[in-house]
């Protein structure tokens, strides 16, 4: 995955303008636009003035930082991505292959495939070939962002690993598996990092204040379980995460409602362990009086009953500025074909 350091503080303003009076026409907007990268900020009572980069937080930094980066999007296109370049791609790899004459004689050398993914400031670049060919697109890469953006592209935290190894890419943990019927594909699941910091963020939540309101304290933990099952709702292999996880939030309750009460947990099991509905795992049950003064039953969540869904790719049909023909909603892939190194951080 491609790092650019501080890629909203640095981005050039005038590079930027250049992206924009390529679509826009009319000079009241561009005018306006000119007024509106420039236009600074106040930080502790003083003026600070902008010579570079959008505002963060601004309502048009991410569109105008995609812009800026399409100029990035456009050169890949050019160069790898593009159906002539593939199909020229194609045939000389395939008179290596064949090892016609020509190529022994001029000892023509394979050239890669490449795939790219970017949202935002992020990036990554799968690339079909040996990890020289991935150093000799990272290098590439770097002189374009550096030479003709004036964006600042980290080497220290931009790597290169095999895709059998996996990378994490805007929260997925991405890796080339075998499936059950032999071929290798790509499979998504939830980086070790992001369920042991939910782990220890629950548990620095539980064994905090035990006059907290236990009505709160089971809601809150319940939105939190519920942003965090909706955020991976399409990522594979979650069950053994989930599991890892309701087993950690179960017992932190069961030893915070046992302190606050001052009984045992097999007591307070014996009275708020409810099944939520019928054919559904028992789970901790809680009533009493919330913040508002009414009374409340609440059950905790699980994890693992949470909605799960298959990822279906497709291009939406009303989209008027998606101009392509294919038409897919599969999420076959022949992946054993694909990737074999790629660059990321």
């Amino acid at each position: 995955m491609g790092d650019l350091s501080s890629y909203f503080d640095t981005v050039h303003h005038r590079l930027l303008m250049k992206s924009l009076r390529k679509r826009i026409k009319d000079n009241r907007l561009l005018t306006l636009l000119w007024k509106f990268i420039k236009s600074g900020h106040v930080e502790k009572n003083l003026f600070c003035a902008a010579h570079e980069g959008v505002p963060q937080g601004g309502v048009l930094s991410p569109l105008l930082s995609n812009i800026m980066l399409n100029e990035f999007d456009k050169w890949l296109e050019e160069k790898y991505l593009n159906k002539k370049t593939r199909k020229d791609r194609w045939a000389w790899n395939f008179r290596i292959r064949q090892q016609s004459p020509i190529t022994i004689k001029e000892n023509r050398q394979w050239k890669p495939a490449v795939a790219y993914c970017q949202y935002a400031d992020d990036f990554v670049l799968i690339v079909k070939g040996t990890k020289k060919h991935a150093e000799m697109i990272r290098e590439e890469s770097r002189e374009f962002l550096e030479g003709k953006l004036k964006l600042t592209f980290n080497m220290h935290k931009t790597h290169i690993t095999h895709v059998d190894d996996g990378f994490v890419f805007l929260g997925d943990r991405i890796i080339r598996k075998r499936g059950p019927h032999g071929n290798m594909r790509p499979v998504t699941t939830i980086p070790k990092s992001k369920y042991r910091g939910l782990s220890d963020k629950i548990t620095k939540m539980l064994p905090g204040n035990h006059s907290e309101n236990k009505v709160e304290l089971v809601k809150n933990l319940n939105y939190m379980i519920v942003g965090w099952t909706n955020f991976y709702q399409y990522t594979d292999y979650t069950a053994y995460v989930y599991s890892k996880l309701d087993r950690v939030v179960f017992w932190k309750l069961a030893h915070w409602l046992g302190t606050k009460y001052k009984s045992s947990i097999k007591q307070c099991a014996a009275k708020g362990i409810r099944k939520p509905k019928a054919a559904r795992a028992k789970t901790w049950m809680v009533e009493g009086l919330n913040r508002r003064g009414s009374f409340e039953r609440v059950f905790l969540k699980r994890f693992v009953t949470s909605s799960k869904y298959q990822f279906k790719w497709r291009n939406p049909e009303s989209n008027p500025y998606i101009k392509r023909k294919e038409k897919r909603n599969t999420i076959t892939s022949h992946y054993h074909k694909v990737a074999t190194a790629l660059s990321c951080s």
